[in-house]
């Protein structure tokens, strides 16, 4: 029973463990990955291939539209109809001189009589068929869907560097996190024998109990510093997994370490590679948006001109006294027409110049979208460099001062050991190491923003 029991919880923790299966990302991975599963790429796919149905629709409008349509009247009053009445004597009589009908007095009021035509049961079947042969606002139409199509195609790209960039900026607090982390629990094990040390030496009697509780103090504040953060580093990974579409409860692992995404900088190859707005991929978005409008401006051109269709009709109708339109010997009295049709706009009173000159306005805002965007886009790249050349410089000043920092703290505590220096002077450099590596932290940190923010202005159509 007891070897029942232990299989039966090997295979409950198997397959436990499987159902909480690692995935690992390199920075390049978690992009590709989130490319196909993340929440807006999905939405962004589905906008083009809307997109896509919405010029279907458009075409199908200049497309041969065909309909058929089946109606069965069952009378149960045939309708009435009154009718004059010209054969009471009174109004005509026949004159047998001139042999034909001769008002013999004043008829006086019209007198009628009710009539009933048809038949109780009546049945038709039809089918039409119509043609566009000419319309500018369809031609129009059609070319501002296309538009259209190429302009959500774009959107997409955009939305693509968006969530890159989502991803890179996620996948980078994970490693900063991590590496703070590192760098704290460094510190904290140092410190905590330092801690276990100093007691010691408080038992044997050769220092105060306040130089001892001081440490103690550094001990407590650095646990609390690496609990506050390990916290950090897992709203960093929600952060990250949500970015790549996974869920919350799924296990990930970084392959990719800090160091080597520092290294992967391209310092000057970002400060020197040429900037053209004509690449930009909200300027292109805002391309498209004027082709859009200019169209919409032929199209209220267009409303001027004539539209000509094309039809056929092919009726064939029922009319009985009982119901037996299935009866083969009965007779159908079919109707068969075709045609065309011209629509000629005269007058509309103004609504068609109403919408001619609205079109042109809104051209005309975009343009002027368009002259502010190319001069914000040039300030917004040099602004960019310059952060990024300035984020650089003081990186590399924040690690020497790091470096710096923790070589004089190491002294220190060296000292300390050896009873040559107090605890305050302890405290004083172990602040003075944290400051510096929180300054570190913080150089990395806008390093890196800065670095996506300068990747994501330059970024053309095609790049990673």
């Amino acid at each position: 029973m007891k070897n029942f029991i232990a299989l039966l919880l090997g295979l409950f923790i198997g397959s436990s463990i499987a159902g909480q299966e690692v995935k690992e990302f390199s920075l390049k991975e978690a992009k590709s990955f989130a490319l196909e599963n993340n929440y807006d790429i999905k939405n962004a796919k589905t906008d083009v291939a809307i997109a896509r149905k919405r010029v279907n629709e458009t075409l199908a409008i200049g497309l041969p539209q065909i309909n058929g349509s089946i109606s069965n009247n069952n009378y149960i009053n045939i309708p009435t109809t009154l009718l004059p009445d010209f054969i009471t004597p009174t109004i005509f009589q026949v004159n047998k001189q001139y042999f034909g009908l001769t008002p013999v007095q004043d008829p006086g009021p019209t007198q009628f009589f009710p009539a009933q035509f048809g038949t109780k049961y009546n049945a038709t079947a039809s089918i039409s068929a119509s043609q566009l042969i000419f319309s500018g606002e369809y031609i129009i139409g059609v070319k501002a869907a296309r538009t259209f199509l190429e302009k959500t195609r774009i959107e997409y790209l955009k939305n693509e560097l968006d969530v890159e960039d989502a991803v890179a900026r996620s996948y980078y607090f994970v490693l900063i996190a991590e590496e703070n982390q590192r760098i704290l629990k460094q510190n904290l094990e140092s410190l905590r024998q330092l801690a276990d040390q100093t007691r010691e030496t408080y038992k044997l009697g050769f220092i105060e109990e306040t130089e001892a509780d001081q440490v103690d103090i550094l001990v407590g504040r650095l646990e609390a510093q690496l609990l506050s953060l390990q916290n950090q580093t897992k709203i960093a990974y929600s952060s990250l997994k949500h970015s790549l579409g996974l869920q919350l409860q799924d296990s990930i692992r970084l392959t990719d370490d800090l160091d080597s995404q520092l290294k992967q900088l391209e310092y000057e190859l970002l400060l020197q590679d040429p900037f053209d707005y004509n690449e930009n991929i909200d300027f292109r978005i805002l391309i498209k948006q004027k082709e859009i409008a200019m169209a919409q401006v032929s199209r209220a051109r267009a409303a001027y001109l004539p539209s000509i269709n094309a039809f056929f009709s092919a009726q064939t109708n029922a009319m009985r006294s009982d119901y037996n339109f299935f009866d083969k010997d009965e007779p159908w009295y079919p109707t068969t027409v075709w045609g065309f049709e011209m629509n000629i706009p005269i007058f509309s009173s103004g609504n068609r110049a109403a919408k001619l000159q609205q079109a042109k306005l809104q051209l005309k805002k975009i343009n002027e979208i368009g002259n502010k965007l190319k001069s914000g886009l040039t300030i917004q790249v040099s602004t960019a460099r310059n952060d990024f050349r300035n984020a650089y410089l003081i990186y590399k000043n924040k690690v020497d001062n790091l470096q710096l920092a923790e070589t004089i703290y190491k002294k220190t505590e060296a000292k300390f050991r050896e009873g040559m220096s107090s605890s305050i002077d302890l405290l004083q450099m172990n602040n003075q190491f944290l400051n510096a590596e929180s300054e570190y932290i913080n150089a990395i940190l806008t390093l890196l923003d800065n670095k996506l923010t300068l990747e994501k202005l330059l970024a053309t159509e095609g790049e990673e």
